[in-house]
C-alpha cells in the first residue's frame, strides 16, 4: 500500500496514553475548565432551534463575538478569522500550509505534543529548542532567536505553555515576530490556554503590526466548551484565505457557533476562576521541596508542572496518592518523573495538596 512514510513513525500521545481511574482519584489530566462553561453558552445551547441542523452551518455569532470580544485591543474583521474544529484542528490546517519539503519549525521543549506530532507527520522536521534551566524549565528565548534562518518555515510558540503554563512576555514575542520577519517566516502563537490571562498578554495586538502573526484561540479551555470542538485562528486577510484553500468550509457546527457567541458575551469568565487557581497553586508549591518541585508556571492558569528528584513514575505515585495528572514521558525533554497538573475546582483542592504533599515525602 502507498502510505506517507511519516505515518508509521513512533508518536507520543498522551491523550490516548493516560489511563482510566475510579471516581475515588481525582482526575487533573484533562486540559479543561473545571468550572464547565458559562452560563450564556449553556442558555444559547438550550435555545437552539434543532431544526438548523438540517443545513450547513451560517451562523454569524461565533465571528461577531470574536471580534466584539478583541474590540478594546484591535479592530478585527471577518476577513481575518477562521473558525477551526478545535486549536487541534487548527495546527493541522496551518501546517499544512507550511509543510514545504525540507521545511523546519522551531519551537520550545517542551511544547504541545500534538504539534509537534504533526509537524512530523507533515514531513517537517521540529526544532526543538531545550530549557534555559532544568531545574525550571524556563524559556531560552535568544536561543530560539539564533536558530532562527533561511531554513525555517515557521516558528512555534504555545502561550501559556503546555505543559508548564509558563507565560511568555509579550515582548519577546516581539523581539521573535522582529527576527522572524527578517527571514520571511511565520510565527505561530497557539494560545489555547490564553483565556486564563488577561487579553493585554495576548499577542492579537499586534495583529496588524505584523503580517507574519498568526494567532490561534479555542474554547476548549477557559470557555469550557471542550466537547463542541471549536477554535479560530486570526492572522491577515492573506493568510486566512490560503488557509481556507485547505480547510472544510463549514467547520464548526451550527449549534457551536451559537453557543460560543454566548460564552464570549461573557466577558472574563475564564479568569475569574484565576484566584482559585492561584491559591490552589500556591498550596501545591508551599507542600513541594523534598522529592518534588514546581516548574516555573503563571499562577493564573490551571496547568503546572511538577517534577520528582528521582527516577520514578510519578503519575504512578499520584494515582496511588488518589489523583490523576499526565505524565510527562509524552512530552519532548521530558520523562516519568514529570507531571502536567490542571487544578480543579477548589472544593476539590485538598484531595490534590494532600495527594502531592504525600507523594513529596
Amino acid at each position: 500500500m502507498k502510505f506517507r512514510e511519516t505515518y508509521f513513525k513512533e508518536v507520543k500521545d498522551y491523550a490516548s496514553h493516560t489511563p482510566e481511574v475510579g471516581p475515588e482519584v481525582l482526575d487533573c489530566s484533562q486540559g479543561v475548565n473545571p468550572y464547565g462553561p458559562t452560563a450564556a453558552a449553556l442558555e444559547a445551547i438550550k435555545n437552539f432551534d434543532p431544526i438548523k441542523v438540517a443545513n450547513y452551518p451560517h451562523s454569524h455569532a461565533a465571528v461577531d463575538g470574536i471580534i466584539n470580544y478583541w474590540k478594546n485591543q484591535v479592530e478585527l474583521s471577518a476577513g481575518e478569522i477562521m473558525l477551526v474544529d478545535g486549536s487541534v484542528g487548527g495546527l493541522y490546517t496551518i501546517n499544512g500550509l507550511f509543510a514545504i519539503p525540507g521545511a523546519e519549525v522551531i519551537g520550545f521543549m517542551p511544547s504541545f505534543t500534538d504539534m509537534i506530532v504533526n509537524v512530523e507527520l507533515q514531513g517537517m522536521k521540529y526544532i526543538g529548542i531545550p530549557p534555559a534551566d532544568y531545574s525550571t524549565y524556563s524559556q531560552d528565548v535568544d536561543a530560539l532567536l539564533a536558530a532562527i534562518n533561511e531554513k525555517t518555515s515557521m516558528v512555534y510558540i504555545d502561550n501559556p505553555n503546555n505543559p508548564t503554563g509558563q507565560l511568555m512576555p509579550k515582548a519577546d514575542i516581539i523581539r521573535i515576530l522582529e527576527k522572524a520577519k527578517q527571514f520571511d517566516v511565520c510565527v505561530l502563537v497557539d494560545e489555547a490556554y490564553g483565556d486564563f490571562v488577561s487579553k493585554d498578554d495576548s499577542a492579537i495586538s499586534e495583529l496588524h503590526n505584523f503580517d507574519n502573526l498568526i494567532v490561534l484561540r479555542t474554547f476548549s479551555k477557559g470557555l469550557g466548551l471542550a466537547g463542541l470542538r471549536a477554535g479560530y485562528i486570526v492572522a491577515s486577510a492573506q493568510i486566512i484565505e490560503l488557509l481556507g484553500r485547505g480547510s472544510n468550509p463549514y467547520t464548526v457546527s451550527e449549534v457551536a457557533r451559537e453557543a460560543i457567541g454566548g460564552a464570549l458575551s461573557d466577558d472574563g469568565y475564564a479568569l475569574s476562576h484565576a484566584e482559585d487557581f492561584a491559591a490552589i497553586k500556591q498550596a501545591m508549591r508551599a507542600v513541594c521541596g523534598n522529592a518534588l518541585s514546581m516548574m516555573v508556571t503563571d499562577d493564573r492558569g490551571p496547568i503546572c508542572t511538577l517534577r520528582h528528584r528521582d527516577d520514578v513514575d510519578l503519575q504512578a505515585l499520584l494515582i496511588e496518592a488518589g489523583v490523576l495528572a499526565v505524565s510527562g514521558a509524552d512530552f519532548d525533554c521530558m520523562d516519568g518523573r514529570c507531571v502536567r497538573v490542571r487544578c480543579p475546582k477548589a472544593e476539590y483542592a485538598d484531595q490534590l495538596i494532600n495527594a502531592v504533599k504525600k507523594v513529596n515525602g
